[in-house]
């Protein structure tokens, strides 16, 4: 267990970076907890022969934060945390005329409680992998059940153009989650090459947070995405997508930011030219635990 105690006078804040147990401080009163699943590792771009389409990784979706607040007498003593590691982005491609791997997602979700479960936040999704066709972007599922966080949405794969990730819509009800991975670029038909997408800006009252950076053709590697602080901890924001190249390897994905964001997908390449890019990893989860006395 990784735990950092932080007390301000009547407030105790737990932040959990890896699973554990939380238990309740004496004299507690209220308890609000956030949960922020981890992000889906991003897609790798395909590598194909010159003069036919090749597309760049998707990126994976940011994870989904979920908050609740409880009476700390309608919590036990004790409560097991559990903290999702990121997805883990593709390979590059080595093999020539072969599509991209898909990135990996996180084998868990970030949960406070598990018999019963108090608080989630969704893992993101991983991005697919570049094709002939648009690369897919990571999906998520919205949560229907205890109490859910929004959505990061996915960053789709490139194929001649970049494709930026993408941010939670937010709404009055709900939370917004971490952002997703920006695409991978492409290379089309005509060998045309394209720069990766930008990974999820977020807006704020403090003002606007960026993803990761794109990389720029040819080859250039995505930023990895940066850090919102939020809760006493930070949200993280997608990773850039690689660049598509037609004279050298593809870019790399950037990695996302902690917590939650989602990997950048890597870039397409050519054959008997380069490898294709690798997706990038998705940011950790992180639960949250702030006990007021």
């Amino acid at each position: 267990m990784t735990y950092t105690p932080i007390v301000y006078g009547g407030t105790d804040i737990q932040i959990f970076t890896s699973s554990g147990t939380w238990t309740k401080p004496d004299k507690a009163k209220m308890v609000l907890v956030m949960c922020i699943g981890p992000g889906g590792g991003g897609g790798a771009g395909r590598k194909g022969a010159t003069l036919t389409n090749r597309s760049g990784g998707g990126g994976g979706s940011g994870g989904s934060m979920g908050t609740d607040q409880f009476a700390a007498s309608n919590l036990p003593a004790t409560v097991a945390v559990t903290v999702g590691a990121g997805g883990t982005g593709a390979a590059r491609q080595t093999t020539n005329s072969t599509n991209g791997a898909a990135g990996v997602a996180s084998a868990n979700d970030s949960s406070f409680g598990s018999s019963p479960v108090y608080v989630i936040g969704p893992k993101g999704q991983a991005g697919g992998g570049g094709a002939t066709t648009t690369g897919s972007g990571g999906t998520n599922t919205a949560l229907t059940t205890v109490m859910g966080g929004d959505v990061g949405r996915p960053g789709v794969g490139g194929l001649g153009q970049n494709v930026n990730g993408l941010a939670p819509t937010p709404n009055q009800d709900t939370p917004q989650g971490a952002t997703s991975g920006g695409g991978g670029g492409g290379v089309n038909s005509s060998n045309t090459v394209s720069d990766g997408g930008t990974g999820g800006n977020l807006t704020t009252n403090a003002g606007p947070w960026s993803g990761g950076s794109n990389g720029v053709a040819p080859s250039g590697n995505g930023g990895d995405g940066s850090n919102y602080p939020e809760y006493g901890t930070t949200k993280g924001l997608g990773g850039g997508g690689g660049a598509g190249s037609n004279t050298t390897v593809g870019g790399n994905g950037g990695n996302g930011g902690s917590y939650g964001g989602g990997g950048g997908g890597g870039g397409a390449s050519t054959d008997s030219v380069g490898n294709s890019g690798a997706g990038g990893n998705g940011g950790d989860g992180v639960v949250v635990v702030i006990t007021f006395f």
